[in-house]
């Protein structure tokens, strides 16, 4: 591992000093903001017209997409989480599955492409991205993963979101057209 990557982790991970606020921050961010962003999807879908539920699909498809990307991912280059290793601060509890790229920052950065591609305002976009880069900011502050997981993440999710706009399967455009 390069030691630009571990001094890195170092700086972002939380430590016994870091204020209270900034753990609770990344808990939030690592834990309940990615479901968040997924119920916001959703409801778009449920009460959304045919042109929100076409951009919900594609956006839900790339976080599929980014998902089996990662997963693929760490069974083809199977490194070591922080902890596993012994280095920084574990904030929660967390099996020792390899951790790259981090699954956490794949999805959400596919749901932050594939957001900004379908929306096409820059205010979305911008609040996408944020959103992707909280969750990933939050699984290095928690000692889950080094930065080079995240950012790996982060590019599965790039290449996740473009994917999706090459269509959705089949059976997803079938449903929308026919409404």
């Amino acid at each position: 591992m390069p030691d630009i990557d571990t001094s890195l982790f170092l700086w972002i991970n939380a430590t016994a000093a870091s204020p209270s606020w900034l753990v609770r921050l990344a808990r939030f961010a690592s834990g309940e903001l990615p479901q968040w962003m997924v119920a916001g999807a959703v409801g778009a879908l449920i009460v959304g017209d045919a042109r929100i539920q076409r951009a919900v699909f594609r956006i839900l498809w790339a976080m599929a997409i980014a998902w089996v990307i990662a997963r693929l991912g760490q069974q083809l280059f199977p490194m070591p989480r922080p902890f596993v290793v012994g280095v920084g601060t574990s904030w929660t509890t967390h099996g020792p599955s390899p951790g790259f790229p981090s699954t956490h920052a794949s999805v959400a950065f596919g749901f932050a492409v594939a957001m900004a591609a379908s929306s096409g305002r820059v205010v979305v976009s911008l609040v996408a991205a944020v959103l992707a880069g909280m969750v990933g900011w939050s699984r290095v502050c928690l000692g889950l993963h080094f930065p080079i997981d995240v950012a790996a993440g982060a590019a599965v999710g790039l290449v996740a979101g473009w994917l999706s706009g090459i269509g959705p399967p089949m059976v997803l455009r079938t449903r929308v057209a026919h409404e």
